[in-house]
Formats: C-alpha cells, sequence, structure tokens
C-alpha cells in the first residue's frame, strides 16, 4: 500500500500530474512513452516478443522545462507508483540514499526518478562552460568519487528488482560520468528535453495565462511567444506574474498587452543564445543508438 513520505530529499506518492499540466514538448512527451511508459505497460508483451526494455532513462536539458514534472506524468499514465529522489539534497547523505532506494523497491510497481544526476557522477575533467564566462547552470557542489561509487551500487542495487523502472535527469549529458550512461546495465537510454521553441512556448504560455483571472482580450499569444525566445517554464511563469502587478500598478481593470510587453523588459531568459545553440550540438555529437528503443 502506497504511503507519502515528507522527507527533503525524497518523496514516495501516487502520481497526479499529467501531460497536459506541462507545456509543449510534445516530440519529447513521445519519446517518454515510447522508452518509459510503454515499456512498464507492455512489459510482458515486449517480453514475449523477444525485446527488452531499456534498463533506466536518462533525461536530460535546461532547468526549468518541466523534466521532473513530466517523469511524474508518466508514472501517472503508466499506472504505478512515483519515487522522486533529490540528488541535491541526498548528495553525500549514503544512508538517505540507501532509505530512499528501498522505499522505492517497497512501492514496486514504481517509475523512480532521481534528479541531479550531473551533482551525484559527474564526469572529471569537463568545461561547463557555454562561452566565455558563461557558466550557466553549473552545479554548485559535486560527488566525491566515494559516495559517486556508493551511488553507481545502489542504481545497479536497484536493477536486481524488475518492477522498478529507473530514470533520471541531468542538465547536461556531456557532464555526467561514462559510468552512469555507457554501462549496458544502468541508463542505457536517454531523451533530450530541448530548450523551449516556439510552439513549446505557446503551450507554456496558454497554461499559465488560464491563471489570470482578468487577462485582456488583446494579448496576443503567438507574439508573445515569438517574444520568448531562451525562456523555460519559470521565466513564462515570472512573465504571467509581473504583467499582472504591473495591470494593478497602473490602476487597469485587466492585464493587457502592455503589461506584458513592459514585463518581457524585466525579465531575462534563463537561456542564453550560446546555450541554445549549445544544447543541440551536445545532442547533434552524441549517439543516435541511445535515444530510440
Amino acid at each position: 500500500m502506497h504511503r507519502p513520505l515528507e522527507k527533503i530529499y525524497y518523496e514516495v506518492k501516487t502520481p497526479k500530474l499529467d501531460y497536459n499540466d506541462v507545456g509543449g514538448l510534445f516530440d519529447v512527451k513521445r519519446k517518454v512513452d515510447e522508452l518509459i511508459v510503454f515499456p512498464i505497460q507492455k512489459r510482458e508483451e515486449m517480453r514475449d516478443a523477444g525485446l527488452e526494455r531499456p534498463k533506466g532513462v536518462i533525461m536530460w536539458g535546461p532547468l526549468g522545462v518541466g523534466m521532473t514534472m513530466l517523469a511524474e506524468a508518466a508514472a501517472k499514465k503508466a499506472g504505478v507508483s512515483y519515487v522522486y529522489i533529490s540528488g541535491q539534497e541526498v548528495l553525500g547523505k549514503k544512508e538517505a540514499l540507501k532509505e530512499a532506494i528501498d522505499a522505492a523497491i517497497s512501492e514496486m510497481p514504481a517509475l523512480l526518478y532521481i534528479s541531479d544526476c550531473d551533482w551525484l557522477a559527474p564526469r572529471p575533467n569537463c568545461s561547463y562552460e557555454w562561452a566565455p564566462g558563461n557558466f550557466r547552470g553549473k552545479p554548485p557542489t559535486f560527488s566525491d568519487m566515494d559516495f559517486m561509487n556508493f551511488f553507481i551500487s545502489e542504481i545497479d542495487r536497484v536493477q536486481q528488482h524488475e518492477e522498478v523502472f529507473l530514470a533520471g535527469g541531468c542538465y547536461r549529458i556531456d557532464v555526467v560520468d561514462q559510468s552512469l550512461i555507457k554501462e549496458k546495465k544502468r541508463f542505457n537510454r536517454k531523451i533530450f528535453f530541448h530548450p523551449p521553441e516556439f510552439e513549446d512556448r505557446l503551450d507554456m504560455l496558454k497554461i499559465y495565462l488560464k491563471k489570470v483571472k482578468n487577462l485582456d482580450k488583446n494579448v496576443d499569444l503567438n507574439l508573445l511567444a515569438e517574444k520568448t525566445r531562451g525562456y523555460v517554464g519559470w521565466d513564462i511563469e515570472s512573465l504571467y506574474k509581473k504583467a499582472t502587478l504591473f495591470s494593478i500598478m497602473d490602476g487597469k481593470n485587466t492585464v493587457d498587452m502592455e503589461c506584458f510587453l513592459k514585463a518581457l523588459d524585466d525579465i531575462q531568459p534563463w537561456l542564453t543564445e550560446d546555450m541554445i545553440s549549445g544544447y543541440y550540438n551536445i545532442f547533434q555529437k552524441d549517439c543516435p543508438h541511445h535515444y530510440t528503443f
């Protein structure tokens, strides 16, 4: 029986989010279905057909695009419990990590999602620089070798239980230690969460602007989607909140396009142009076979 656990470093829950709660990323959602949801739902059918499901799937891409939310949504769609381990919070805490893994095993069938794998298994001597002086998104601290080896041993322990499906997340795949992503018994499949494109940002805007009770009819979502290149989910959330604030400050009855244009001047995108191109360059240089069933 599922039980909610209130721990800072992990959470066990009945998943409530679904794909509609995550704006855009329609192609990514199809990959999540292919590599995570269907291998859980159709495990027996795949086995009978001679197909081996992924041992583990690591999702990577910019911060703020809904990776953790989509992992939960995948668990809901697959019809299993969701166990989330915060890599940041569990870093250096062996007993906490072991307890969280034990919880995932006790919750079988379950989807186990471990965030911040780049914190837990950093690749030595790699560069985190997008362009000269731009280290945006670089983890402030990393695992030492002792804890990394313990983390990998716990990943191997998870793999002894077929009803715990393993997924992970990181902000760049090229800074994760190869022992975690090259070894076929660990994370042998990948999903790239690309920087939000026009259609992704448009869908994010539609979700967030539903929260604006007095939205003016003249607000042009397509124009806002064009002007928000480099924005991730939290930027768009800040945009609608700042526009609403400007509406109140200006004594308006509605949140109109002028409010949004003023807010755009205040909110700088998380993703710089060199980060956007950098993400696609990393993806294009990676082995394409890791991104398909």
